[in-house]
């Protein structure tokens, strides 16, 4: 096996353009995020960019209450949570009701959702000659591991989720990264999954690959 490299990276960026005086957010689920947020002080970073001037926008904690064409706020920790449908939503406090941390959203407004990096796994590039497996967990969803790059007992693990085929799935992600791991496909770099940026690996795309998340220890 040749000391080719795999780059993967977990989607955790996401950024909206406000229609209204919107206060949630969806990041979680298969067709938004890989990593599912739980908790949302710790876990991501949410910025506001304001339109337009206004003297009421903002509780006391950021600037007194009023906000600049262009300024930019961090929502603190009390300002935001998680819930919604499925609790897959970041949901942001309004001014109106925290006058001390919230926010006040509106049309045109810039929401930018994040995660804090190295908190959730994030990115990271495996040596194709530390490969260890490509086994299945069950019929949606398949793992591979890798031996740790910091001496630990337990490996490093990709667990990636796809549609049930009866087998298929998983025989197309094992065929594919033994042709990545041997510089078949790509070269000695290859990023095999960023969804952020609209790159995924062939044979994940053809599994039908939806989510990847990344564990290092």
């Amino acid at each position: 096996m040749k000391t080719n490299f795999l780059y993967f990276k977990e989607n955790g960026y996401q950024q909206f353009v406000a229609t209204d005086a919107q206060t949630n957010f969806t990041i979680n689920g298969d067709a938004n995020w890989d990593p599912n947020v739980s908790n949302s002080d710790t876990h991501v970073i949410v910025s506001v960019t304001f339109l337009e001037a206004q003297t009421t926008k903002v509780g006391s904690a950021y600037s007194g209450g009023a906000v600049d064409a262009g300024e930019t706020i961090i929502a603190n920790g009390v300002c935001k949570s998680i819930g919604g449908s499925g609790t897959n939503d970041i949901i942001l406090a309004n001014q109106g009701a925290d006058g001390t941390n919230g926010i006040t959203i509106s049309a045109g407004d810039i929401v930018t959702i994040e995660l804090v990096p190295n908190i959730l796994g994030t990115e990271c590039c495996f040596r194709a000659d530390r490969l260890l497996s490509v086994h299945s967990n069950s019929d949606t969803e398949t793992e591979i591991t890798f031996k740790t790059a910091n001496g630990q007992s337990a490996d490093d693990t990709v667990l990636l989720t796809h549609p049930d085929g009866n087998g298929t799935e998983f025989k197309l992600i094992c065929d594919y990264i033994n042709d990545v791991c041997n510089g078949r496909l790509g070269g000695d770099f290859v990023t095999v999954w960023d969804k952020q940026n609209g790159v995924i690996g062939s044979g994940l795309q053809n599994a039908g690959v939806t989510n990847v998340t990344v564990t290092l220890n």
